[in-house]
């Protein structure tokens, strides 16, 4: 009988023990920590750019600007600055021939552009405000019309009248032929994205101040 008891004693006193040790156990665990942001992580809003890259410069277009998902033929690639409320937006192409005089001379372009305006009454096609500046030592001509403009392509034999347009040219001399940027939307839009376009031309040229 003694040994009977004596063995419950001994079940019951393991069994504790047991129990505190299980005990023990869960207490060391440490706490979960709480999940820390990401550090450096920037959110959405911040500046990513899409780069496109054309005689040997790299232009990186920051937000607002779009790239375009169908780039004009014979374009090395465009972007865009989407209009509000449904609005027409402003629209920029990049071209880029290789080798001197690709795609003609600084003057056969300027030409070009001022005749994809309508001509007024009395036949004048609009004069341009023509600007040079000097940009990490090149010299940039910055051509700008106002008027009717007439949209869609060159090749187009119907294009649609667009008044109260602005365009802005801007020629980029590198060692391998002139970049040719046409830069167009309406009024209002172009004036709104004048710092954004003169970013986008300077991001070729991260040296510049």
């Amino acid at each position: 009988m003694k040994s009977i008891l004596l063995l419950s004693v001994l079940t019951a006193f393991n069994f504790a023990a047991g129990a505190d040790k299980k005990a023990d156990k869960t207490s060391d665990k440490k706490p979960a920590t709480e999940a820390k942001p990401e550090t450096g992580a920037k959110p959405a809003a911040d500046a990513k750019t899409t780069d496109l890259t054309a005689g040997g410069l790299t232009f990186k277009a920051a937000a607002p600007w779009a790239a375009k998902k169908e780039p004009r033929k014979m374009s090395a690639g465009g972007f865009t600055i989407p209009g509000k409320g449904g609005a027409a937006g402003v629209e920029a192409d990049i071209y880029h021939f290789g080798g001197p005089g690709g795609g003609g001379d600084n003057e056969t372009n300027i030409q070009r552009w001022q005749k994809q305006f309508v001509p007024d009454d009395d036949g004048n096609l609009p004069e341009g405000k023509r600007e040079e500046v000097e940009i990490a030592g090149k010299k940039l001509i910055f051509v700008t019309f106002k008027g009717t403009f007439l949209g869609g392509s060159v090749m187009d034999k119907d294009r649609p009248k667009l008044p109260g347009y602005t365009m802005t040219g801007i020629i980029v001399p590198t060692d391998d032929g002139s970049i040719y940027f046409k830069i167009n939307g309406p009024d209002a839009a172009m004036a709104a994205a004048a710092d954004q376009i003169k970013a986008l031309v300077k991001s070729a040229f991260p040296d510049a101040k």
